[in-house]
């Protein structure tokens, strides 16, 4: 099939501008990539950090005992005068295995309803018996007045007519049971910018009173220019998780986000985040779902403002400057470094000079180097400690039915 073009009308848009939401995924998406169970308060922790950002939307989570949490959280935030009228949270509701959460959101109380979207996703699973359609009917039956669709693709082989017109078909489903916000999956991360450019371009030319999202996987590294190029090209909501958090690769990372936005001068509503809060709770991201801390991940990576003192000279040669950390290790031994860190402190004649510059630079390679050959040793205890940390106590397959025959023998 030929592959889809972009309307003639299009005009993408590059900055200065607003969208409508920003969707925080998380929680939702930490929960499920994390090989191990999170507990319930960890989660309300960050849900609160996520919250202090300025975040309106907050995607909770999709297992069976998230319901619950959710409604012990709302209580929460009630009961501290934090239930804003503008937030919510979202329950991804997967049709191929929902009957058992279903009934646990009939008992929430009509007012706290109203902070609840429900997100569809796999609305093409029994089709033919109008699953989608009759549960989405129960939800507004029982209060529930907020919906979207997720719709899962496979992107494989591009986004030809055949792709488009089976998006379009489940959009159509959407549309016919009163729902209009559709989050459009990159279900397996294989986007390309370009792809997004001519699909979200379409999908806003032939739907411009929906609300579109991309859902962004980071498969190829390509997560957050995908996430970008979608509200270049229309669409109005854009998602991410905080720390790069997602299934697999990950999500793009709100926080890069957030400094993009202030860069583009692109805004959620008129507003920005609160960039300090928004590190806070990328932090505390990598905490709540025992994750290595990131030494090097743009914006929020342990390490990005520190840079070696030996090639400083490069941002100061391009008129740049900032208030970094600076370290030295032997990369960073020229001579003309070593004279200015010495000029700084003190005022030697030339003869002085040169012989202070060779003393201090052999006395800085003796402790650098007894430095690295002992970092060297405890690198490879740590790094040992770590992959044991995430081959152990993982429930894979096999385990799961090694417990089983335990059971039932």
């Amino acid at each position: 099939m030929p592959l889809l073009t972009i309307p003639r009308s299009h005009t993408p848009r590059f900055d200065h501008f607003s969208i409508d939401c920003f969707l925080d995924e998380t929680l939702r998406e930490g929960a499920e990539r994390c090989p191990f169970s999170v507990p319930a308060e960890e989660k309300s922790a960050l849900v609160n950090a996520i919250m202090d950002t300025g975040i309106k939307d907050i995607v909770y989570g999709s297992g069976p005992q998230d319901p619950e949490d959710l409604f012990r959280i709302l209580n929460q935030l009630e009961q501290q005068n934090r239930l804003a009228p503008d937030l919510r949270f979202s329950f991804i509701m997967l049709l191929n295995c929902h009957q058992p959460i279903l009934p646990q959101f009939k008992k929430f109380p009509r007012h706290l309803k109203k902070h609840i979207t429900i997100s569809f996703g796999m609305i093409s699973y029994l089709a033919n018996k109008n699953i989608f359609e009759k549960t989405a009917e129960t939800l507004r039956a029982w209060g529930f007045d907020s919906f979207r669709v997720s719709l899962l693709n496979n992107f494989n082989s591009g986004v030809d007519e055949t792709t488009y017109h089976r998006i379009t078909e489940e959009i159509n489903r959407a549309v016919a049971a009163g729902i209009d916000i559709v989050r459009i999956n990159d279900s397996l991360g294989t986007l390309y910018p370009e792809m997004v450019t001519i699909l979200a371009a379409n999908l806003r030319y032939d739907y411009p009173a929906l609300n579109f999202c991309l859902h962004a996987h980071n498969d190829r590294g390509l997560g957050i220019q995908n996430a970008l190029t979608s509200i270049y090209n229309g669409f109005n909501l854009i998602e991410g998780g905080f720390a790069g958090t997602g299934n697999r690769s990950g999500l793009p990372a709100i926080e890069i986000l957030d400094y993009i936005f202030k860069e583009k001068k692109i805004t959620i509503k008129g507003k920005y985040f609160d960039s300090k809060k928004v590190l806070t709770a990328a932090c505390l991201t990598e905490s709540t779902f025992l994750s290595v801390p990131d030494l090097y991940r743009p914006v929020s990576g342990y390490m990005v403002e520190q840079q070696n003192m030996g090639v400083a000279n490069i941002p100061s040669y391009l008129g740049v400057t900032g208030n970094d950390l600076y370290f030295l290790n032997d990369v960073g031994l020229h001579d003309e470094t070593i004279r200015k860190i010495i000029v700084d402190e003190c005022m030697p004649d030339d003869k002085q000079e040169t012989l202070l510059i060779e003393k201090f630079k052999h006395k800085l390679e003796v402790e650098l180097n007894n430095t690295a050959t002992r970092k060297r040793k405890e690198y490879e205890k740590i790094k040992e400690s770590i992959k044991k940390f995430y081959r152990t106590d993982i429930l894979y397959s096999d385990d799961l039915k090694k417990i089983l025959k335990d059971l039932m023998s």
